[in-house]
């Protein structure tokens, strides 16, 4: 490949998929039909492993939060039962979620992108792909597809070797294959911002889920002041593509859920969601990103699991530019494995967690709530299962590289040594190990990082495993560039790792 990358749709996760490219040194050209970047809230939830992943791509995390407020915990309120639940982990930088407008997050991203170089044409549309047969062109021999676009000049055509549709679910585009006609879920969201009267307004970085006889829906905190209100009402066929008066939000806030609100509301829309994801989100030049591959029926999880996407496309992009075709090809196809495999784990949750709200009878959730059983409208942890990338063993192997482990400098895969900090094995790798790590990790041109010394106080907490993985003592890592842990084993044995290298390095 040469390079040559297009990437239509400056939202969220296109303009992330375009940092982690320019960070990689791989240029793009980025195009959005819109006239300029997004105002407004929209989706504003950001959960901690997507602050992670902004972070890692060089966002400042401090900017987010000074642009942001934090959310640290919901409240239930169900048909008269009353639970909360902590949402913040630790007291780092990524202890709790972050709740931050849409077009603060496109600013700061925009900010990083122009920072190292890359630009933004907006007012451009993606008009069409057109597939190249093989054959030579007139934009020259080999491009395997054209993009026509059209801007304010004009129409144009330009020769790409991959274009990224982040174009959203609405946004069709001649020559990519779009989701099928997928029926709507059989409800209405209605959003709106909001201002609570006093009695009813949620402490500050609270959020309230509300489910009575009467309706479903919920105010989240906004940065600034305000809430954004969610309902969930009946599906409205006819008047699908009505948007409610201010009148009807303040009606529905009151018989739906009993949340009385002051003033006039801000932006509102509703919207019939609709639960799909793509046959594939890699189709030859073409790779889907964001809710043009796939619809959840809660937005909170398109906009969190479409940066996830973007970051780990962007280093798989980069790669693959300057990789032989084969190893390019195989390596995107990794993407949409394991992105495919995430968004459907990810799908039938958000369907199960929205029956919750709708289906599922009152009493049931009732009771659930009393007996303190809850699932969060957060997504499950992306674990990537034994394939091209990810060796089979090893308790960490797909995850995500436990925090406190350190990071490399630069953005690419790196080898790890991280301490055990379980009763049943403690310790760190010693020095004879870490020598042997570091002279695999150099012989395939890595990085080493080792876990800093921390006091034994604080070791469970620097060091700690994902959530349900039970520590196994000091671990040698193999850490791709966007995380994931690719390969787990022990210190003592770094031939195993060796081994795992060389069947990965047609990628490095």
């Amino acid at each position: 490949m040469t390079g040559r990358i297009l990437i239509a749709g400056a939202g969220p996760s296109g303009l992330l998929c375009a940092v982690e490219l320019a960070a990689r040194g791989v240029p793009c050209r980025v195009v959005d039909r819109r006239p300029g970047p997004a105002g407004g809230s929209r989706c504003p939830t950001l959960w901690q492993r997507t602050l992670r992943v902004l972070d890692a791509a060089g966002v400042s995390v401090e900017a987010l939060r000074r642009a942001g407020t934090a959310l640290e915990r919901k409240r239930f309120l169900i048909a008269g039962a009353d639970a909360e639940v902590d949402l913040r982990s630790g007291d780092g930088p990524f202890a709790a979620p972050l709740l931050i407008r849409q077009e603060d997050l496109e600013r700061l991203l925009l900010e990083r992108l122009r920072a190292l170089g890359g630009a933004v044409e907006y007012g451009v549309e993606l008009l069409e792909v057109r597939r190249n047969d093989g054959g030579a062109s007139r934009h020259g021999a080999g491009a395997p597809a054209v993009v026509v676009l059209r801007g304010p000049d004009g129409v144009e055509e330009a020769p790409v070797d991959r274009v990224v549709c982040a174009t959203g679910a609405a946004g069709r585009v001649a020559g990519v294959t779009g989701p099928a006609d997928v029926a709507p879920v059989g409800m209405r969201w209605l959003l709106a911002d909001v201002s609570v009267a006093p009695e009813d307004t949620p402490a500050p970085g609270v959020e309230h889920i509300l489910r009575d006889h009467t309706g479903h829906g919920g105010l989240v905190p906004l940065p600034g002041g305000g809430h954004r209100l969610f309902l969930a009402l009946p599906d409205d066929p006819a008047g699908a593509d009505r948007q409610p008066t201010p009148a009807e939000v303040v009606e529905a806030a009151r018989r739906s859920v009993g949340v009385r609100l002051t003033g006039e509301p801000g932006a509102i829309w509703a919207v019939r969601p609709r639960s799909w994801v793509a046959d594939a989100f890699v189709d030859g030049p073409v790779v889907l990103l964001g809710d043009a591959a796939r619809s959840f029926p809660m937005p909170v999880h398109g906009l969190n699991t479409g940066l996830q996407e973007a970051a780990e496309l962007g280093w798989k992009l980069a790669a693959a530019a300057s990789l032989p075709a084969a190893a390019g090809t195989e390596l995107l196809a990794t993407y949409d494995a394991e992105r495919r495999t995430a968004a459907e784990r990810i799908r039938e949750r958000a369907e199960r967690v929205l029956g919750y709200g709708s289906t599922v009878p009152l009493e049931v959730i009732r009771d659930r709530l009393l007996a303190r059983v809850f699932e969060l409208r957060t997504e499950p942890e992306t674990v990537h299962a034994p394939g091209p990338l990810t060796a089979a063993g090893g308790a960490l192997a797909g995850h995500r590289v436990p925090e406190g482990a350190g990071r490399a400098a630069g953005p690419g895969w790196y080898v790890a040594l991280l301490p055990g900090t379980g009763p049943a094995r403690p310790g760190r790798p010693g020095a004879e190990a870490g020598r042997a790590a570091a002279a695999v990790a150099a012989r395939f041109g890595l990085p080493l990082v080792a876990c800093p010394a921390v006091p034994a106080a604080e070791a469970a907490d620097a060091a700690r495993a994902p959530e349900g993985v039970p520590d196994a003592g000091a671990r040698l890592l193999l850490v791709r560039p966007d995380g994931h842990v690719s390969f787990d084993g022990s210190p003592a044995e770094p031939a195993v790792l060796e081994r795992h290298l060389q069947s990965v390095r047609r990628f490095l």
